[in-house]
């Protein structure tokens, strides 16, 4: 895997109160990845370079925080855009919540 400049999303991670294991960032990391990779193929997205990425597809996602207390949700329906927002990066960031 291709190594990222993780400042910005830590940043931001912080700003919302969510700490990430190693585990976790990495597959942000996967996720980021597939997602290029995929769009060529089916235009999931126009946003594609890495930090845009992070700030308006995955902080935006895990921005829920704000507004509700996602760690004890439990259930968390995804009505997202087709590419995975919100749902995906929610599901990294609290693999205990049931995303549907």
């Amino acid at each position: 895997m291709k190594e990222y400049n993780l400042e910005g999303f830590e940043r931001g991670l912080f700003e919302l109160g969510i700490t990430l294991s190693e585990e976790q960032k990495t597959q942000f990391l996967q996720y980021y990845e597939l997602l290029v990779e995929w769009n060529s193929f089916m235009n999931l997205t126009a946003i594609t370079e890495f930090d845009q990425v992070i700030t308006k597809h995955f902080l935006d996602s895990l921005s829920l925080v704000k507004v509700c207390d996602v760690a004890q949700a439990g259930r968390i329906l995804d009505v997202g855009t087709g590419a995975g927002f919100p749902g995906i990066p929610l599901k990294i960031a609290f693999p205990e919540v049931e995303v549907v």
